[in-house]
């Protein structure tokens, strides 16, 4: 827990620090999330996307290494749908290295409260064409709703709260066949999210996201830093700290973001 309070505070010396103007909300806007990419409250103006490179590290001596393509697409000033591929290489200490994509997410939003605090309500679902090598191949989904308040003074404030129901798989013995079955299921998790999005009048922005999930152990505090390019780009870093066992231990990011104009 001490290095949760470490980033926090860190992260709050950096909005104390810097000064801004009355436009910074109009540049924090701009800026998408690094773990709630899919349950964000803005609508975006134009298409985006981003390709990402992520180091990670599990208990268990595993590692793993993900180069994944994201993107949103605005419909309407107030409906957005996104979708996420990727592929991933996972290596254990012991034993042999498995690869392969990931299943496919798809997430749609609409915007319910615009403003100066923007709030949307949304759905996320995976579509299970993943390889089974490296645990993929579930169907997952979950509804969320999210909001971004944008401080006179600069920064953005967002939470997400959503209901995620995670496809389990198990082996059950059918007395009709005399054999053992595959079964699935879904077990049920809150998704529960904070961030804060500090600018500076550079066009470099500081981000800070929390993630807590109920099932899975999971807690994940990321730092990051989103700098925007005179070409219109945004190159993107993070790093991510496992607060619980089911969050990676670290995680590193790197991605380039890319708006594209209607």
């Amino acid at each position: 827990m001490s290095r949760f309070f470490w980033m926090i505070g860190t992260l709050l010396l950096v909005a104390g620090a810097c000064a801004f103007g009355q436009d910074a909300a109009e540049r924090t806007k701009d800026v998408v999330l690094f773990q709630t990419f899919f349950q964000d409250a803005p609508i975006a103006a134009n298409p985006y996307g981003e390709g990402f490179f992520q180091y990670s590290t599990y208990e268990g001596d595993v590692s793993s290494i993900d180069i994944d393509v994201l993107a949103g697409v605005p419909l309407t000033p107030l409906i957005q749908v996104s979708g996420g591929l990727g592929f991933r290489s996972i290596s254990p200490d012991v034993g042999d290295s498995q690869s392969g994509i990931t299943d496919l997410a798809v997430s749609g939003r609409y915007n319910v409260v615009s403003g100066q605090t923007p709030i949307s309500v949304g759905a996320l679902a995976t579509l299970p064409i993943g390889s089974d090598d490296i645990g993929e191949g579930s169907f997952d989904f979950s509804g969320f709703g999210s909001l971004r308040h944008h401080l006179p003074s600069g920064p953005a404030i967002t939470g997400t709260i959503g209901l995620e129901f995670v496809e389990t798989k198990g082996i059950e013995f059918n007395r009709t066949t005399g054999e053992f079955d595959e079964t699935t299921d879904h077990e049920t998790s809150i998704l529960i999210a904070g961030g804060i999005i500090v600018p500076t009048q550079s066009g470099l922005n500081f981000l800070g996201e929390l993630d807590l999930r109920t099932e899975g152990d999971y807690v994940l505090l990321t730092g990051g830093l989103d700098y925007a390019l005179a070409s219109g780009g945004r190159l993107r870093g993070g790093l991510g700290i496992g607060l619980d066992d089911g969050a990676p231990e670290f995680a590193l990011r790197f991605g380039y973001f890319m708006g594209f104009a209607r």
